[in-house]
């Protein structure tokens, strides 16, 4: 719809009625606040885009209403359900109108985006005022403060929440990532915990004794940081505890970032550890499963040993002899590659992958890295 043309302004009356009675029938109790000047306002927003409508007369009709909900005890779905059901009480009369000589076969498309466009505007007006009635509690407070600093905004976007919660940023934190179920074991103001959603966590001072913090789960450290740094943190904590769930990193009840990272190092990028992983091995992965791993095993002892035969024989077990057996094969399958010393380290990250990475079936679904 336009403001453009008479009819368009009529149009547009007609239609706001409907909607406003359908508000009214949906909302009785509060049909006196819906007068004309509510209607001259959905008027407005059905002709135009909404924008900068909200210090319009007809606005406050729809504040008040979310401020009356509130003072109720009442959520706010059931406005959103009396916007959108009043709007599509006016589509008869919309397509109505659209019939009419001169109306243009676009009315219908225009008017329908226009009534959608007009139930957000008015649920807007309402959850505005809803929130600015409301008074948060500390837990609220303090879950908010949590987000903004998760969201990677500077500290001066987030001090105002950090004094109304209490809470004193530390000089360093970790975050800490938890399965779901996490239960609260002792902590005081100083920790900001989500434990409710899909993907608990929580951000604990660096100088603060994690053990006692969480009770009865599986959970993951990140490294210590700086406040404005939580999101990392927090994103390598969560990368931790996908890779005890993948059985990639021995699993325990606390598993810290900084105990593993030659591991994470290996599969920070996977595509690139496989492609690594393929190209140094190659001349072992068409043997028989039982052999490779043999190879595999006597090449790693080699390539850590700092003596001949004896030594890596202690070291795995076997006899001296069957370590030269091997020793001479392995000098067949991959020659002078193991007098190169680059060639040498590719083999040895290769080897530490491949002894990490799960049997195949075994991985778990990976969780969501923030």
């Amino acid at each position: 719809m336009t403001a453009s043309h008479a009819p368009a302004r009529t149009a547009a009356l007609v239609i706001a009625r409907v909607v406003v009675d359908g508000i009214r029938h949906s909302l009785p109790e509060h049909a006196p606040l819906f007068d004309a000047r509510a209607t001259e306002f959905v008027a407005s927003v059905l002709e135009r885009d909404g924008m900068n409508l909200g210090i319009a007369a007809g606005a406050d009709a729809f504040r008040q209403v979310g401020v009356a909900e509130y003072a109720a005890g009442k959520d706010l779905e059931r406005l959103s359900r009396a916007y959108h059901s009043a709007g599509r009480c006016a589509l008869p009369a919309l397509a109505s109108l659209s019939r009419q000589p001169g109306a243009g076969s676009a009315l219908m498309d225009t008017g329908v985006e226009a009534l959608l466009r007009c139930a957000d505007v008015l649920i807007r007006l309402s959850t505005a005022a809803y929130r600015a009635a409301r008074t948060p509690s500390i837990a609220e407070v303090r879950q908010d403060l949590l987000k903004e600093i998760l969201s990677g905004r500077p500290p001066s976007k987030w001090a105002g929440l950090a004094a109304e919660a209490g809470w004193v940023p530390p000089a360093r934190l970790v975050a800490v990532a938890a399965e779901p179920g996490a239960v609260r074991a002792s902590f005081g103001p100083e920790v900001l915990a989500d434990l409710t959603g899909e993907y608990p966590h929580l951000l604990v001072p660096d100088d603060v004794e994690i053990g006692g913090v969480l009770a009865g789960t599986r959970a993951a450290v990140g490294p210590a940081v700086a406040p404005a740094e939580a999101a990392v943190s927090l994103r390598w904590a969560r990368r931790t505890l996908e890779l005890v769930r993948r059985e990639v990193i021995e699993d325990g009840p606390l598993v810290r970032w900084s105990d593993h990272l030659t591991t994470h190092w290996l599969f920070a990028d996977e595509v690139l550890t496989t492609a690594l992983v393929t190209r140094s091995l190659a001349p072992i992965d068409g043997l028989p499963a039982n052999e490779r791993a043999k190879l595999a095993e006597t090449l790693d002892a080699m390539l850590s040993a700092r003596g001949g035969a004896p030594e890596i024989a202690d070291n795995l077990g076997v006899h001296p002899q069957t370590v030269r057996n091997r020793l001479r094969r392995l000098r067949v399958l991959f020659g002078a590659r193991l007098d190169d010393p680059e060639a040498r380290l590719d083999l040895r990250i290769a080897l530490r992958a491949e002894l990490l990475t799960p049997e195949p079936g075994r991985q778990a679904t990976p969780m969501k890295v923030a």
